[in-house]
């Protein structure tokens, strides 16, 4: 779909999130076992230990006595139960199946309203979206490769309405995230593969990485207020931060290193910032557009004998990004003639920080519990629409439904944009600084499904053409298989 540029400028802010890298997590010589929830971001995460594993690990104790007997009364792991582990065997094989569906319907009261070139849309709708994944781990070391080798094989798709109420909030964060993944609005019920990527640990200490992946949970990742939108918040402003997003792709190249330690983590990588959702293996014009490169170091905290994490990092980027104080061209059907393009400039920055801590953790089960978290940053403010953007909240295993494995999470976000944006888009759009709270709980119905209520109240950031509050509201269903 060719977009005019008002609608890419807008589309780059919504539709881009921050990324996530799957693979093995290594500690010491013990071998990270994947779970069943295979398409968990945080299941083959790279880095090491958080204080919370994945919920529904097996247990050792099958006595109906031990921490995990409060998941075992809830029936089998997955819709499929052992279809793919008993009846194939693929653990013993070397593959690993897993995926899952997820389920948005939402409803938005106020937001945009008036009328708006797409795929930007009016607000006071009600609408429903669709979304799955589906995963195949591989276990290199079992087809000849090196010890502890992965290949991690995602496809995803979505259908119903795309983006949900997302583009229709006014809001530089999307507040219905993964209903705008993967980022192919004119391909309903079209699967992409979004992961294809090859991680090796070199030692205990040492993981190298490459391949296709998607730009979801590489870093900035806090243990209450991360993953992809399908477990834990739907808000992007609460799922990672979202002063990385212009100019950076869903589905990309990348490769990079990272070191677990005791006290946490190091990690560097480099990204071909051409989006390649819609590519398998192309390799010919790899970095033709330039560079993305990034680090971030993890530290493992303990306040007051209680665990926690806290992590720095930085993302440059070195390619073509419209310059704000200049870059408009009035919509068109087909976009901007050629020549008459927008100013452009090529660098831009983000610093971030981020933190968890917990604060109640269960004295039955040490590895439920609930607790703080917190991030922040700031960018160049041009070409990056955002300058700075803070937030925070509480989330973990709920007190109520902890037996059962209940969630929730309550957080609050600001989004400072910029204020180098020209006369032009801010006469028409009038870019302002955003803000929102965000509440959900997860009950968990079986430990394959989970239903979310979510309610949110937003300040759109988009303030010429959007309502002053706007009120968004819906449930989630997610199930894993």
């Amino acid at each position: 779909m060719n977009l005019s540029r008002i609608q890419i400028a807008f589309a780059l802010l919504v539709l881009v999130p921050a990324t996530r890298v799957d693979a093995q997590r290594v500690e010491g010589t013990r071998e990270r076992v994947v779970t069943e929830r295979v398409a968990s971001p945080s299941s083959i995460d790279l880095l090491p230990d958080d204080p919370a594993p994945e919920p529904f690990v097996e247990d050792a104790d099958t006595s109906g006595s031990g921490p995990g007997r409060g998941a075992d009364a809830l029936g089998q792991k997955t819709v499929t139960g052992d279809l793919f582990d008993g009846w194939f065997s693929t653990k013993e094989s070397g593959i690993t199946f897993g995926g899952r569906v997820t389920q948005f319907g939402y409803g938005i009261a106020g937001g945009i309203d008036r009328p708006v070139p797409r795929p930007l849309g009016e607000g006071n709708v009600f609408s429903y979206t669709g979304r799955s994944e589906y995963d195949a781990v591989v276990d290199l070391e079992k087809f000849g490769g090196l010890p502890h080798g992965r290949l991690l094989v995602r496809a995803e798709h979505w259908y119903g309405e795309y983006g949900n109420v997302s583009l229709r909030s006014g809001s530089f964060t999307p507040v219905v995230f993964p209903a705008l993944l993967p980022p192919r609005p004119n391909d309903p019920g079209v699967p992409y593969i979004t992961n294809f990527l090859l991680t090796q640990p070199l030692s205990p200490n040492w993981v190298v990485f490459g391949g296709k992946k998607d730009v979801l949970g590489s870093f900035d990742q806090d243990i209450f207020a991360g993953g992809d939108g399908t477990d834990q918040f739907v808000n992007q402003a609460l799922i990672a931060n979202p002063s990385f997003l212009l100019g950076m792709p869903y589905s990309f190249f990348t490769a990079g290193i990272v070191s677990p330690r005791e006290w946490g983590a190091m990690s560097v990588f480099v990204i071909d910032p051409k989006n390649r959702t819609a590519d398998f293996m192309q390799f010919g014009d790899l970095f033709n557009q330039g560079i993305i490169m990034g680090g971030e170091i993890k530290f493992k905290t303990t306040i007051m004998g209680l665990p926690g994490q806290q992590h720095v990092g930085g993302v440059w980027k070195h390619e073509e990004q419209l310059d704000l104080r200049f870059a408009f061209d009035p919509p068109t059907p087909d976009g901007p003639q050629p020549g008459l393009g927008p100013a452009t400039l090529w660098d831009s920055y983000t610093l971030y920080c981020g933190f968890d801590q917990y604060l109640v953790r269960s004295k039955d089960d040490p590895t439920r519990g609930w607790g703080l978290f917190g991030r922040a940053s700031i960018a160049d403010g041009n070409p990056n629409p955002i300058r700075y953007f803070l937030s925070t909240g509480l989330g973990g295993y709920s007190p109520w439904g902890q037996k059962r494995g209940d969630t929730f999470g309550a957080g609050w976000f600001f989004v400072g944009a910029s204020d180098q944006f020209g006369p032009v888009p801010t006469a028409l759009f009038g870019p302002r600084d955003g803000q929102g709270v965000e509440f959900f709980y997860n009950v968990q119905a079986t430990r394959w499904l989970n239903i979310t209520p979510d309610v949110q109240w937003i300040r759109p950031g988009l303030g010429a053409i959007s309502t002053e509050d706007a009120f968004v509201y819906g449930i989630r269903a997610n199930a894993t298989f």
